[in-house]
């Protein structure tokens, strides 16, 4: 078995903005000096995908190159820009974050090594004590039918982590993370990336093909983690409702406190709760965050509870 590395750049990140296609370089070796070495400038190098593959890399670009992909991946010959041969670009969203157009590249490339019988490689995430105990608290409201949730969480808590393993742990196929801007998506998109890419999907409810990037993924076995930013009104309404028809789904509203919490974005967090388990999350002026909802239950974890939740982990030790 050989490793497989996935690699680029800062200037072709920043291409992808204006082309909407990120250009890669897949192959199996990751010495940076010899990387370095076929570029003709020098590029801050992003090593940000491994897989164990059972032959040479050659299989992976032969499948790669295969006609069924061309309308999302092309393969680019040598140029004098970049001297290699395991170069390829894969279809973007222009306006996604540099961390979601690597996590889309990733599942690209783990499908295809699923396919040829290579493994897809993660990291397992270990919740915290403090992690462990607000997915018991929810487990134990949801227990008690309390639906509408209130968590104020320090800030170092690791929001993102919680949230993705209380998915894992739930019987929910969707969580739709809401916010005001689009804050939370290269956290979550990290994070898949680095650690639930094996069985969770990442989707923008902005991208042009949302409803089939949902389907495809649902319909291939993974869990799908919705970025709903609010303020974004193209096709919003259809798009909610949509989310609404999923059956199995958790809502969470990311700094409640910020923008949602007006009288303007209330009907569309209404909407997309709509029969759903609601939680709402806040760092600070939990009050804010709760005005407008009947709250069923709340917790509060203070940086203090997290120093001595870790102190008593080291006692128990």
């Amino acid at each position: 078995m050989k490793h497989l590395y996935v690699e680029t750049d800062s200037l072709e990140l920043k291409e992808s903005c204006e082309t909407g296609w990120l250009r890669v370089i897949i192959g199996d070796a990751n010495d940076v000096e010899a990387r370095a070495l076929q570029y003709k400038a020098k590029r801050r190098q992003d090593f940000f995908a491994m897989f164990t593959i059972p032959n040479r890399d050659h299989q992976v670009h032969a499948e790669l190159k295969r006609v069924k992909n061309t309308s999302t991946v092309r393969y680019i010959a040598p140029t004098d820009d970049v001297q290699s041969v395991e170069v390829f670009e894969f279809k973007v969203e222009a306006t996604a974050s540099d961390e979601e157009k690597k996590l889309s590249v990733s599942a690209a490339i783990a499908e295809v090594i699923r396919g040829i019988g290579g493994e897809v490689e993660t990291f397992s995430f270990v919740p915290t004590s403090w992690q462990r105990r607000a997915i018991e608290f929810v487990g134990e409201s949801w227990a008690q039918y309390k639906q509408t949730l209130v968590l104020e969480l320090a800030a170092r808590f690791g929001k993102t982590g919680t949230l993705l393993t209380l998915l894992d742990y739930s019987d929910a196929d969707v969580m739709v993370v809401a916010n005001y801007f689009k804050s939370v998506n290269t956290s979550f998109a990290a994070t898949i990336r680095t650690c639930f890419s094996d069985r969770f999907r990442w989707v923008d409810i902005a991208a042009e093909d949302f409803e089939t990037q949902i389907d495809s993924a649902l319909a291939a076995g993974y869990k799908v983690v919705v970025g709903c930013a609010l303020h974004n009104k193209a096709k919003l309404t259809s798009r909610i409702q949509k989310l609404a028809a999923i059956p199995r789904r958790i809502v969470v509203v990311d700094e409640a406190d910020f923008g949602t919490h007006t009288a303007a974005q209330f009907g569309k967090v209404e909407a997309l709760r709509e029969g759903a388990p609601l939680i709402l999350m806040t760092g600070t002026n939990a009050d804010r965050a709760m005005s407008k909802h009947e709250i069923d239950a709340s917790l509060s974890v203070t940086y203090f509870d997290m120093l001595l939740m870790a102190a008593d982990t080291l006692g128990d030790n």
